[in-house]
């Protein structure tokens, strides 16, 4: 046990005590033995429970497969009854209230004219002879991006509106310039 030296500063010095050897180390390693506990009867409801995991998982799998197959039918049954419907709208001219197959693009298909010049890249979209524009190489080679999505706002529009149409440009513009080196 510790023991107080001094009692007036409130600090307590312990000294430790010598320790004394185990006279009976033999018996502690017999009764430790006598005391571990039965793996096997520890083991089985381990073994019952991975084996309720296991029927479960079979069971949810074979659920989730017939809700894809019930989802499947009754997606084509939508699909059957739809497409007598909407040609009915279309002849009419009115259109189909109900929604089903592809949507319509986000935006209009864009196309460009791209061609090498001497002091630059010739880009124009097609079918818009007012938006012929000469980007220079010194901002190509600042940065091409920049340069497609400066035109495409100018002459397409945002691109929250149009889409990804400086990207397209972007690509066409690379492939001039490492056609033409």
């Amino acid at each position: 046990m510790a023991k107080k030296a001094k009692k007036g500063n409130g600090k307590a010095n312990v000294t430790a005590r010598p320790e004394q050897p185990k006279q009976n180390a033999p018996k502690a390693k017999e009764a430790h033995k006598a005391q571990a506990p039965d793996l096997d009867a520890l083991r089985k409801p381990v073994l019952d429970a991975n084996a309720g995991l296991t029927k479960a998982e079979a069971e949810a799998k074979a659920l989730v497969d017939k809700g894809l197959a019930l989802l499947t039918q009754a997606k084509g049954e939508y699909r059957e009854a739809l497409a007598p419907y909407r040609e009915a709208c279309r002849k009419a001219g009115v259109d189909c209230e109900f929604e089903g197959g592809r949507s319509e693009n986000v935006s209009p298909k864009v196309s460009f004219i791209v061609e090498k010049a001497d002091k630059g890249i010739r880009v124009m979209v097609k079918g818009k002879p007012e938006s012929e524009e000469l980007i220079p190489l010194a901002a190509l080679k600042t940065s091409v991006n920049k340069a497609a999505y400066a035109y495409t706002e100018k002459h397409v529009g945002p691109r929250e509106k149009v889409g990804n149409k400086g990207g397209t440009l972007g690509n066409r513009l690379r492939a001039v310039m490492e056609r033409k080196r």
